[in-house]
């Protein structure tokens, strides 16, 4: 970083009583003072911008700053910052630029980890049970592994990749709940547990008649966690046919 003379004479350089300041006048002194002189900088760093990324000085007097950030806007360039370097009783500025277009960082969407739905109007004999029973006999039916807690009131639904393509290459299926399917389970050559994916399905009764179906993903690292919303959406069309229809 430059450290630029900062004043136009030497009776100017001790002035300031709480500034310790010590160096030949060459070094401290130049016509214009700092101004002058970082503004020369400038007009040299519009030359060389294709060469260095990054230019910087030093400046004494923060309300040097001001004129300087306008004159470098001035001149075309894309970044400027600036920072405070106190020792002791003494405060100096740093002033850095470039001339480089601005990173434009990829906007990174994380997959959804809670989803939900509400289920309105349902007969009062269609509580919060018969809807465990009907996801757990959805996924069923597309070989996914699923575990029901009627204390809890959640079902567990694990799957590979694959089962979760069944799920969504499958239009909705009118859910029978008359089946009973228990999956199978993994061999040693089954997927591995990097490969699977893992959903809680968890359903309140918030009054007679209407039911909250929440969905959460267990694992969002899991490279299968990008289809959580899909999956969800379909479990949801499948229960609005099953008991809102029906309701209707």
């Amino acid at each position: 970083m430059c450290n630029p003379p900062f004043f136009e004479s030497l009776e100017e350089a001790g002035l300031n009583p709480k500034t310790s300041c010590g160096g030949t006048s060459k070094e401290m002194v130049c016509p214009g003072g700092e101004k002058a002189f970082v503004a020369r900088i400038i007009e040299d760093s519009v030359v060389l911008k294709h060469q260095f990324r990054w230019f910087t000085s030093m400046v004494g007097r923060k309300s040097s700053l001001k004129s300087l950030v306008s004159k470098l806007w001035e001149v075309g360039v894309t970044i400027v910052k600036t920072t405070e370097f106190v020792q002791g009783r003494t405060s100096r500025w740093g002033l850095a630029w470039s001339f480089l277009p601005p990173i434009q960082k990829p906007s990174i969407s994380l997959p959804q980890k809670n989803m939900s739905f509400m289920l309105e109007g349902l007969p009062r004999q269609h509580g919060a049970i018969n809807v465990l029973e009907a996801v757990k006999s959805y996924f069923s039916m597309h070989g996914l592994s699923c575990t029901l807690n009627t204390s809890a009131f959640t079902v567990d639904v694990v799957a590979s990749k694959d089962e979760c393509d069944s799920v969504l290459k499958n239009h909705s299926p009118v859910i029978n709940k008359s089946i009973s399917f228990q999956p199978t389970g993994e061999t040693s050559n089954g997927p591995r547990s990097s490969d699977r994916w893992s959903l809680r399905i968890l359903v309140f009764q918030q009054i007679p008649g209407t039911l909250l179906v929440k969905g959460s993903l267990q694992d969002r690292s899991s490279p299968l966690s990008g289809m959580f919303a899909a999956i969800f959406q379909k479990l949801e069309e499948a229960l609005r046919h099953e008991f809102c229809t029906k309701s209707a």
